[in-house]
């Protein structure tokens, strides 16, 4: 909903000219800063706002790419040579849409506050292990900032080489994307003329800009105050972590996109003409329910719901069986194999409700195998974080195939290069740069023989 309160006011479209505007027409370098700012607002606040923020941002810079005859945002495929058209996104379309999802996810990693994946983990290793130590704010992002870092930067250059052909000059992709002194000026000059012609800044666009600080802030600071969270809790759970986007989409139902009512308190002279029409608000309903793709929330909810299935039906102990099988094996091994099934799972359900089924099982599998529970809870964490195949993945992923229409084959295929980069980057992070902020990570320490595990 606050996605379609940002199409409405537009304001979009002044921050997507001033962004071409400050960094050229150039493909590296928008993407470069697209990709980037949704990794660092994704590390506080959820991936789900922060794609619903980013995706019309970026719309509207390939729009305006369009216009001036830069791109193509879709292509046009006449199906069995029938009258109907097929419009289907380019590979331009595809690659940034792609980018801000992953970033979004990638981001999610870093923080606490970024992921609901995180929090999960604080919770269950904190109530399952009472007397070890807290996982705080600083040592998490310490250990992950640089993966998150690394994994944001080789995604990039992937994507860039798969559909932009980086590296590979002859590709029609990297050919289109060179432009001469000339061109660049004259395309500079029309940017420049088009956002003049957007005026000052609308009462309408700076009260949704407020929303979305406020969004965000509301979003760090319930996060802060978060203290448990499990599926068969009661209904209060779910509030606390949806109240802050609920509040302001509240807001913009209620605040009007104008001042002009205020004069019918004015005082006037002569007959006072009174408004017989009620005020145009930043969101109605009207616009909801024609924009909203419901859709996306059909399919995150019947993942979650099967998860929530397995884990009733006791399947998940058979998974945390299959995890016994590797209590031989040395450490580093065992954390490989988890990071590939949660990477693996998490693709077919939001990474939340993977998170919740299985880290109680891989606790009580560290406790068995004589080995550091954060060692291997850390590795489910974050490898359950980073889905890039499926719409089912993540509700960012299933966002950007519904908004642009993006085929689910083209986001199958792309996902294979970050998915190894996530399983390489997760494994390094745990097993090497892990020992620089727990030196003792790879003990079995004797808080863990204290355990709230059945």
């Amino acid at each position: 909903m606050i996605n379609v309160a940002i199409e409405y006011c537009n304001v979009h479209k002044r921050i997507a000219l001033r962004i071409i505007l400050m960094f050229g027409c150039s493909h590296y370098r928008l993407s470069f800063i697209l990709f980037f700012s949704t990794l660092v607002l994704s590390m506080w606040v959820s991936n789900v706002i922060t794609c619903g923020v980013m995706i019309p941002l970026v719309r509207s810079i390939l729009m305006e790419l369009e216009k001036l005859g830069i791109i193509e945002v879709y292509e046009n495929i006449d199906k069995d040579r029938r009258s109907t058209q097929i419009y289907k996104p380019t590979l331009f379309t595809s690659f940034y849409f792609l980018g801000i999802a992953y970033s979004s996810s990638i981001g999610g990693m870093a923080t606490l506050f970024g992921s609901r994946t995180n929090q999960i983990f604080k919770t269950i290793f904190e109530t399952t292990f009472p007397t070890a130590p807290k996982i705080e704010f600083p040592h998490f992002m310490l250990l992950n900032l640089p993966a998150a870092l690394l994994l944001e930067i080789l995604v990039y250059l992937w994507l860039n080489f798969y559909f932009l052909g980086m590296f590979r000059s002859y590709r029609d992709a990297s050919l289109q994307m060179s432009m001469t002194d000339e061109e660049t000026q004259y395309m500079n000059t029309l940017l420049s003329t088009r956002y003049q012609q957007l005026g000052k800044v609308t009462f309408h666009e700076a009260v949704v800009s407020a929303v979305i600080v406020l969004a965000a802030a509301l979003q760090v600071t319930s996060n802060t105050l978060f203290t448990a969270y499990s599926y068969h809790e009661s209904v209060m759970s779910h509030i606390k972590l949806s109240a802050p986007s609920m509040v302001c989409v509240v807001l913009l139902f209620i605040i009007p996109i104008n001042l002009d009512f205020t004069k019918f308190f004015m005082k006037r002279t002569g007959n006072l003409e009174l408004q017989t029409a009620p005020s145009k608000t930043c969101l109605n309903w009207s616009l909801v329910k024609d924009s909203v793709p419901w859709s996306v929330l059909f399919v995150i909810g019947s993942s979650n719901t099967v998860f929530e299935a397995l884990e009733q039906s006791k399947m998940t102990q058979e998974l945390e069986k299959f995890f016994l099988i590797f209590t031989s094996w040395s450490a580093p091994a065992a954390a490989l194999i988890i990071i590939v099934l949660c990477k693996t799972l998490t693709e077919f359900a939001c990474n939340s409700s993977v998170a919740h089924a299985l880290l109680p099982h891989i606790a009580r599998v560290c406790v068995i195998s004589k080995v550091n529970p954060q060692y291997l809870m850390l590795s489910a964490t974050l490898a359950s974080s980073l889905p890039f195949h499926l719409m089912t993945g993540t509700p960012a992923n299933a966002m950007v195939l519904a908004y642009v229409h993006i085929p689910p084959k083209v986001m199958m295929l792309a996902g294979f290069g970050p998915s190894v980069l996530a399983v390489l980057t997760v494994w390094f992070t745990v097993t090497m740069w892990s020992k620089a902020i727990w030196p003792d990570i790879l003990l079995f320490p004797k808080w863990a023989e204290v355990n709230s595990l059945e």
